[in-house]
């Protein structure tokens, strides 16, 4: 149900009182101090990697499960010039993610077209009727971005017709995962793990 605007109302949060180091970090910005602690970013070295690149600790991106078997089966598809669809989604994240992949790959000199679904007539996810004609592209690899990680059906038929796939999400695990060729989302990683809370184009990145 949708609800008519003039009975919605916009609602503050508290107001907070941000710590010294905090509005220290943030240069004396209230908002940036008080959105660290909003944030759970209530340990000062913890707050500075946030905000700070030079002081975040890397994190080794095979520390996500199925990253290797990704990482060989997109080799492969290089090494024998297999054509790779990307399948992106329609926000920010799934269109960064998308553009990052696709450029990434065209500097490997890989074979490559991406998909990225319009909102109004085919809504998130990988519809099956997209996808198969997507697939008529002269698919031979599949790697999804921001998406995928509850697309059972339209994986499934990916994977029948010798199309293997990628899937790279950050979505809700569901109970039971697709049966693609890899599976690398964010959440397959412990809560306290450095790379959890890795968005889509973050995945798409590592």
């Amino acid at each position: 149900m949708t609800l008519p605007v003039e009975t919605l109302q916009w609602v503050e949060p508290n107001p907070i009182e941000p710590p010294p180091w905090a509005l220290e970090l943030a240069g004396g910005q209230r908002l940036v101090a008080e959105t660290l602690i909003r944030r759970g970013l209530t340990d000062p070295m913890q707050a500075l990697a946030f905000l700070d690149r030079a002081s975040y600790p890397r994190t080794d991106a095979f520390d996500l499960p199925d990253m290797e078997k990704a990482v060989l089966r997109i080799e492969q598809a290089l090494a024998r010039g297999e054509r790779i669809g990307v399948w992106g989604d329609f926000d920010v994240d799934g269109q960064s993610a998308t553009a990052l992949l696709v450029s990434a790959l065209l500097r490997l000199n890989a074979d490559v077209v991406f998909h990225v679904p319009v909102r109004a007539r085919e809504s998130h996810g990988i519809q099956l009727a997209s996808l198969q004609s997507f697939l008529q592209q002269g698919v031979q690899l599949l790697l999804t971005c921001d998406t995928g990680i509850t697309a059972h059906e339209s994986i499934d038929y990916a994977q029948s017709n010798t199309v293997d796939v990628i899937v790279t999400d950050h979505h809700t695990l569901p109970e039971i995962l697709p049966q693609a060729c890899a599976v690398v989302n964010s959440q397959r990683v412990a809560p306290d793990h450095p790379l959890f809370t890795l968005c889509g184009v973050g995945m798409a990145f590592k």
